[in-house]
């Protein structure tokens, strides 16, 4: 089970992804993924799951787009924060916040949904495959999953070019020799989770990677003073497959049949 955020965790996770260049970038794929791919394909108003949601950045656009969305999130902190955000937003009504872990989202009887969203949780967790089992649950059939994760190969090609070379492989989980702070614990590879959602009976119908340039700039001042154009490429080849395996995270676009 992952652990909750406080006060000045979030603060510093909102500063240190979101207030950033890799933020934006993370955000505008995400959007891209979501907009073209994911909301054309559900029904008008279909309420959708965000699991593990956070502040919201992803489940209020999808809120504003007519969805009646529940988000949830196991941080307090977080969840306050996505409040705020959605009466910013005039999105209040739309939007029902839960505070708990996926793990437990049956005990809320919430049924199923046509769309779910899970961003960026799956590294946190000890034992992300049951996660997975639960999203499942809460697709109903015809539905369609939205997933983001830490990728391990991105990592560590990352680790790679920065010359880290004594974080690699299994290193990059351990605490002795992790070293870069709010760095996901647990980071992923693409084929075991696709391994895992096949064994549930899901689908993947596109893959695609997250930020597939932005970290490996050797000049780091681009990813500001070059920022509307990186967001160009980045969207432009984050789907091709080489680049899409070496992205800093993996979007997986699953459906369950039906």
């Amino acid at each position: 089970m992952t652990k909750p955020w406080d006060g000045a965790q979030a603060q510093k996770f909102a500063n240190n992804i979101y207030g950033t260049s890799k933020g934006k970038v993370r955000e505008a794929v995400l959007w891209q993924q979501l907009s073209q791919r994911l909301l054309p394909q559900l029904p008008a108003g279909a309420p959708v799951l965000d699991a593990g949601g956070g502040q919201g950045q992803m489940g209020l656009r999808v809120a504003a787009e007519g969805h009646p969305l529940i988000l949830t999130d196991l941080s307090e902190e977080m969840l306050a924060i996505a409040q705020q955000r959605a009466g910013e937003k005039m999105l209040s009504d739309r939007v029902r916040f839960l505070q708990g872990p996926i793990q437990r989202l049956d005990e809320h009887q919430l049924g199923q949904f046509d769309g779910v969203l899970c961003h960026a949780v799956l590294e946190w967790c000890e034992q992300p495959k049951p996660v997975l089992a639960v999203l499942a649950d809460h697709l109903k059939p015809g539905g369609l999953l939205s997933l983001a994760f830490f990728n391990h190969q991105g990592a560590e090609m990352h680790n790679l070019v920065a010359g880290n070379f004594d974080n690699l492989g299994e290193a990059m989980t351990q605490a002795k020799t992790r070293r870069v702070r709010m760095v996901p614990q647990n980071p992923l590879k693409n084929a075991e989770v696709i391994q895992w959602l096949s064994d549930l009976g899901l689908v993947v119908e596109h893959q695609c990677g997250v930020r597939v340039i932005h970290d490996y700039l050797r000049d780091k001042s681009l990813q500001q003073s070059q920022l509307e154009r990186l967001i160009e490429l980045e969207l432009a080849y984050c789907d091709k497959p080489l680049y899409r395996e070496l992205g800093r995270y993996t979007h997986l676009l699953v459906r369950k049949p039906g």
